[in-house]
């Protein structure tokens, strides 16, 4: 039975050192640089078992294939490689293994903007004719790109229609949208539609006013400053780097690159998790961006249906005690990235997997680990969580059967794993969750619109696709206009 032993975290804080990193694979000896005392050790020890029996067990079942990396106070206390780089060649991963990041890219882009703005060569009111006369959409600014406020059409619906080439950039889409003029799908700052239009103008925009490509910006102005050596800005033409990735289905079918891939700033940096640790404490300091342009960054700009905001380049929730979790989590070309950052308790969760499985975005039970330290008191060498069943009211967890491996397994949802009261229950695949009958979920009917995707939903609305598909009952991604869809927090 797993059982709650109460919040350690601050202690766990308290005790860590500032200059040790600490593998899954060391010894107890790192550990024990870490704490000052044995009991602390032993927490620490704890904790970090725990996390590595999680994901170990979900590699063992063909669930994850990836890297993990978590970090206390910029102090990686645990990093791990799980699976292949390269499945044909047996090539395996290792902490140096560069992924795409896919939407986690799109922070990037925006602290590229804030530079400029910082510079003074950008403000986030500028409307979009400023530095494009022709732009024919008016009224759309900086601030509402960043803030997925503009209303644009999302450029992976309508650019296949206008181009017969084997890839478009980023200039090609501003004058793609200058002369075609795609249907706009909302006023300007009406409201929050997420899309990836909105960042691929805004790398443009860096190319545009700094005069540089935008991989030589992010390496000049980001990259080398931070000290993020494995990082760069992808480009399908680009020969494959030492200990860059490939992209798998769930079946280990490579993904190919597309039209699509030689737009950057809505995704296209690769990285690894150790290198997007640098990044992450760059925005502690206040020595890479200003203390108010980070402040700005972190404001929520809108609220989205699913009750997160979206501020300048980050989502945002928030949880117990007025904390904060900024995040932004990807997923392109079947590689699906976790970046989450609980910046009041300057804790870390950074997961890379290039094998398709949207699972990797359920980080409940690790989030439960970190924060309320579960203890696995009958843990057995291969656990197959079958069904499980989280009970905050009385502050335990317990698994009801421990049965055979099942990668589709959907890992329980806790919508508020710090505060929420909600007991929700992982049933078999294809049921999916079901939450007590006195705490009813959260239902939005949407109707389908005109250039809308099954994907950009999904985004829009936090959800999986495979959770979408199955509460519609979809057989495909194709979906219908005027479709009602049924979306369930």
């Amino acid at each position: 039975m797993l059982r709650i032993k109460g919040s350690f975290l601050f202690v766990w804080i308290l005790f860590l050192g500032l200059s040790t990193s600490l593998s899954a694979n060391e010894p107890s000896s790192a550990l024990q640089q870490l704490a000052s005392t044995d009991s602390a050790l032993q927490v620490l020890e704890k904790a970090v078992r725990q996390i590595d029996e999680h994901f170990s067990a979900r590699y063992r079942s063909g669930a994850f294939n990836g890297n993990v990396l978590i970090a206390v106070k910029g102090v990686p206390v645990y990093n791990k490689s799980f699976g292949y780089a390269n499945k044909a060649t047996g090539e395996r991963l290792t902490p140096k293994s560069t992924f795409q990041l896919a939407s986690t890219s799109k922070p990037f882009t925006a602290a590229a903007v804030l530079l400029l703005v910082e510079d003074g060569k950008v403000g986030l009111d500028d409307n979009l004719q400023k530095f494009w006369p022709s732009f024919p959409y008016q009224g759309v600014t900086v601030r509402h790109l960043l803030s997925h406020r503009s209303g644009l059409p999302d450029y992976l619906n309508f650019a296949k229609l206008y181009t017969k080439q084997a890839y478009i950039d980023n200039a090609d889409l501003v004058q793609m949208m200058i002369s075609r003029r795609p249907k706009i799908l909302a006023r300007p700052n009406a409201v929050f539609k997420y899309n990836n239009t909105n960042y691929a103008l805004l790398a443009a925009l860096v190319e545009k006013v700094s005069k540089q490509s935008f991989a030589e910006f992010c390496e000049e102005r980001i990259f080398q400053p931070l000290g993020m050596d494995n990082t760069w800005v992808w480009h399908p033409t680009q020969a494959h780097r030492k200990g860059q990735t490939y992209g798998y289905s769930n079946a280990w079918v490579p993904r190919k690159p597309d039209l699509f891939d030689g737009v950057a700033g809505d995704k296209g940096i690769y990285s690894t998790t150790e290198d997007l640790l640098k990044w992450d404490q760059a925005w502690y300091g206040h020595t890479f961006l200003k203390e108010a342009t980070i402040k700005q960054a972190y404001e929520g700009q809108t609220r989205s249906s699913s009750g997160k905001d979206y501020g300048l380049g980050w989502r945002m929730n928030e949880l117990s005690g007025d904390r904060k979790m900024i995040y932004h989590n990807g997923w392109w070309h079947d590689y699906n990235i976790v970046f989450k950052r609980f910046i009041d308790d300057s804790t870390t969760i950074i997961i890379f997997s290039n094998k398709y499985n949207q699972q990797v975005y359920k980080t409940e039970i690790v989030e439960s680990i970190l924060f309320r330290n579960f203890s696995i008191d009958d843990y057995s060498e291969e656990p197959n969580y079958a069904e499980a069943e989280i009970d905050n009211t009385r502050n335990s967890v317990s698994i009801n059967a421990l049965t055979t491996h099942n990668p589709a397994y959907t890992l329980p949802v806790n919508p508020q794993p710090f505060t929420s009261d909600k007991v929700v229950t992982a049933s078999a695949p294809g049921a999916g969750a079901s939450v007590s009958a006195d705490k009813k979920p959260a239902t939005t009917y949407y109707t389908v619109k005109k250039g809308d995707t099954l994907f950009n939903i999904s985004q829009r609305f936090n959800v999986s696709l495979d959770m979408l598909k199955q509460l519609n009952r979809l057989a495909g991604a194709n979906i219908q206009l005027g479709q009602r869809l049924l979306i369930q927090q």
